[in-house]
């Protein structure tokens, strides 16, 4: 028996070597010094990988390893080791190759990296004739698979291995000190769900009076709730927009204004307050933007965060604490190309399906100790406006592959007018996405009102931000027009089953204090936001929005580069880089299409001054500027 595992053993190493050395060429090739997660999660993202790789190297190499009992054995394993070498070759000829694209494509003539090749080639071959010169000829030692496993693969491996048990450890610890920090005193309050979707705009609802049925669940479910017709998001951003939400405080308060800046990691937030009043505080996300280990709130859940994307083969790494970086996105992202069963059984997609996403907060919900506060965030409708049948196709008359040739959906910026019609088209999709999202939160909101744990329940249905398909600029980020900014908020109270439509004004920065008052719980004097079931003082302020510019060739904008200031029926968007102040009457011109800024000079400059109030509260360490410049 010890023979046989022996056997497994030698066949297994020298595989293992290799896949060591591809994961070393794939970490050089992945890792940037401008990456913002800490260098210890970054690692830890990429062990998970490279263990990954491990499993599956580790289940292929059965194959030769029952036929070595099969057969000869001596043959098997010189067989295996020849795999290995025309493996190894086959893995260095790819990277040469990928590094001569690069270099190519750096220096802009392929004639140049040949040159610079044989120049290297010159010198090196010049400093070996000189050495063996000057020493003479020597017996030539190589360097084998077995030293590469001595010296290399496995103290890597050993060394990744340690570096998963620490984030494990680290989160399991995180966790058991969040729960024993729980106040059963609170029991009878409300149980909270937050569900967010991500990129959805209220002008593409039938609930908000768009055209096409796209939201039919919840017209019906418009019934029972408080729909808010004028909420804001404040941020077109998603980190920034949830910090806001989860905050209660506006961008230029938490200073989390784009998703470079660092992550905000203070006490003052929502999901703090319920875990230390006694609240199981979870997450359940599809998208890295989303996550709380993004947001740096991930310390104050309870039962932990569910990342629903990017899934491994060993997606316990996933729900313990392993979450995607930057550098480890790209890495898997290369080698999937390669192995396009690497997250198998998971989808290896970059989001989670919002299908997907609603069954894990299912399975979540039915097993949290009460009270629960549970963050639900699903990609859809944002790009790649991807959906299943019957959705897809169901309104666009191109499909995506016919769009994507001409402008793909991750596209963010401006695009040429003779682009529209198929600008049109991704419109389609997303019409398409917003209804299939609405098909899943049916059946989500079903099962809730099943449920014995969601009777008392508090449920705030919204959107991180908006999507633009006119006006020259698809996707969301730098504009601030309404199609960017205007979101859904509807708000199901506990045991209550009256529907009203509020047109009150209401922004992201008023979800918390509201959560906070609905439950019974006293909202502290840092955020920003109002209480919207209560509607005093409500009318009287203002909505300030901060953009998200995203890079342009490369130059990368860590602040944001527009404001806008909603107060009443106006809102004013201002050009931080040349102090440009554009003026719209919503309620006359909902489609912001008649600037009223040259005829209203007064009031643009009253709007000014409360702008320039609200940039002197900043209290981050990189805050934004933006000139006051009413005369422009």
């Amino acid at each position: 028996m010890i023979n046989t595992f022996g056997l497994y053993g030698k066949l297994l190493r020298p595989w293992l070597t290799v896949v060591v050395y591809l994961w070393i060429l794939e970490l050089m090739a992945s890792f940037a010094i401008s990456d913002p997660e800490p260098l210890f999660d970054r690692l830890a993202d990429c062990s998970a990988i490279l263990a990954t790789l491990v499993f599956w190297t580790g289940i292929v190499s059965l194959l030769p390893w029952f036929g070595a009992l099969i057969f000869q054995r001596e043959s098997m394993l010189a067989l295996n080791a020849i795999a290995n070498k025309v493996v190894l070759l086959l893995i260095t000829a790819l990277a040469l190759v990928r590094w001569l694209f690069l270099w190519t494509a750096l220096l802009g003539d392929p004639s140049a990296v040949a040159y610079a090749l044989m120049a290297v080639g010159l010198f090196l071959g010049a400093w070996l004739w000189r050495r063996r010169k000057r020493t003479g000829p020597a017996e030539p030692v190589a360097f084998s698979l077995a030293d590469g496993w001595s010296y290399c693969a496995a103290p890597i491996l050993i060394t990744c291995a340690a570096i998963l048990a620490i984030k494990i450890g680290g989160n399991i610890r995180l966790r058991e000190s969040n729960r024993a920090a729980l106040n059963r005193a609170s029991e009878h309050r409300p149980n909270v769900v937050i569900f967010v979707a991500d990129a959805l705009r209220a002008q593409n609802m039938s609930l908000y009076g768009y055209g096409r049925k796209t939201t039919p669940f919840l017209e019906r479910f418009a019934d029972q709730s408080m729909v808010f017709t004028e909420m804001h998001s404040n941020s077109t951003s998603t980190r920034t927009s949830l910090t806001t939400i989860l905050s209660g405080k506006n961008p230029l308060t938490h200073g989390r204004l784009t998703k470079f800046l660092p992550e905000y990691e203070s006490a003052e937030n929502l999901v703090a307050l319920l875990r230390d009043q006694g609240y199981t505080t979870a997450a359940v996300t599809s998208n890295a933007d989303a996550t709380f280990y993004y947001l740096g709130l991930v310390k104050y859940l309870v039962r932990g965060e569910y990342p629903n994307f990017l899934r491994l083969t060993l997606s316990f790494l996933r729900d313990n604490g392993i979450y995607p970086t930057n550098p480890g996105t790209r890495m898997y992202n290369q080698l999937a190309q390669f192995f396009p069963y690497l997250g198998y059984p998971e989808k290896t997609l970059g989001y989670g399906p919002a299908g997907d996403t609603m069954k894990f907060a299912t399975a979540m919900i039915a097993v949290l100790p009460e009270p629960f506060f549970l963050f639900i965030h699903v990609h859809e409708p944002h790009n790649p406006y991807e959906t299943p049948a019957p959705f897809r196709g169901k309104y666009a008359k191109l499909d995506h592959r016919q769009v994507n040739n001409k402008i793909v959906s991750e596209f963010y910026g401006r695009y040429k007018p003779e682009l529209q019609p198929y600008v049109d088209a991704h419109r389609d999709h997303y019409d398409e996405a917003i209804e299939y999202l609405d098909a899943e939160l049916e059946k989500f909101v079903s099962v809730l009102e099943r449920g014995s744990q969601t009777k008392n329940l508090l449920l705030v249905l919204t959107g991180d931000h908006g999507e633009s398909f006119e006006r020259g600029f698809l996707n969301h980020g730098e504009d601030l027009y309404e199609s960017s900014v205007r979101v859904p908020l509807i708000i199901k109270l506990p045991h209550d089953r009256k529907g009203e439509r509020v047109v009150s004004p209401a922004q992201s920065s008023d979800i918390a204090p509201t959560i906070l008052d609905t439950i019974g719980l006293a909202v502290p004097n840092w955020m920003d936001g109002v209480v919207l079931t209560k509607q005093a003082g409500v009318e009287a302020r203002e909505t300030v929005i901060v953009n998200y510019k995203d890079p342009v060739e490369g130059r990368i904008f860590k602040l944001p580069t527009k404001l806008a200031i909603l107060r009443r029926q106006f809102k004013m968007i201002v050009s931080c880089d040349t102090g440009r102040a554009e003026l719209y009457d919503l309620s006359r011109d909902p489609g912001e299409q008649s600037d009223l800024s040259r005829s209203e000079p007064l009031f643009v400059k009253e709007l000014w001054g409360k702008l320039a109030v609200y940039l002197t509260k900043q209290k981050s360490t990189a805050p934004m500027e933006c000139p006051v410049n009413p005369n422009a």
